[in-house]
């Protein structure tokens, strides 16, 4: 698969999940280390460079506080790959194929392509601190994961509701820790 073939199923699963979703498994050659260095690792360094950007841009002393700018954006970085990584392994054991390495490929598949509108409206939410409020939008990423579990998992349509609160539940779980990781790791640092 190419740059500018992933970048197309991206974007085409903004308008139309389903039908991407079957266009993406007829590819059939997506790896997930490929997946990773040409969506993943550019989507995360955009969105923490607009958190550094926005905090240089729209702080009123933003020179004494750069190393807090510098933390959170390292860490935004950091840790979005790391919850996309910890996330596939949470939905692997709900995946219907045969091999531990087929299902692993498959929920990352899942997960990184469902991330988008996350690393998109978090882009723009970081950039521009006073429409922050458009975050809520990234929440079109479980809408997408929703319609992904079928085809990519492999799962029966008529069990896709129950596998998706599952899946939801634990990656809600996951963001939380991570979450309260960065908090903790912030206030021990003095920030």
């Amino acid at each position: 698969m190419t740059i500018l073939t992933t970048y197309k199923h991206t974007f085409r699963l903004l308008i139309s999940p389903e039908k991407e979703w079957n266009s993406i498994l007829d590819h059939g050659n997506i790896k997930s280390s490929k997946l990773l260095m040409v969506l993943i690792i550019p989507l995360a360094l955009i969105m923490s460079t607009c958190n550094f950007m926005g905090f240089v841009i729209f702080e009123n002393d933003p020179t004494s506080h750069v190393d807090m700018f510098l933390f959170s954006s390292i860490t935004t970085f950091v840790l979005s790959i790391a919850s996309i990584y910890i996330s596939s392994l949470v939905i692997r054991p709900f995946t219907v194929l045969p091999t531990k390495k087929e299902r692993f490929e498959r929920a990352f598949i899942l997960v990184a392509f469902s991330y988008t509108p996350g690393f998109i409206f978090n882009s723009i939410a970081f950039l521009f601190p006073i429409i922050n409020y458009l975050t809520i939008f990234g929440l079109y990423s479980f809408y997408i994961l929703y319609k992904g579990i079928t085809p990519i998992l492999n799962v029966p349509d008529r069990r896709r509701s129950g596998y998706f609160t599952f899946i939801l539940i634990g990656l809600l779980s996951i963001y939380a820790v991570l979450g309260a990781l960065f908090i903790g790791t912030a206030n021990f640092l003095g920030f």
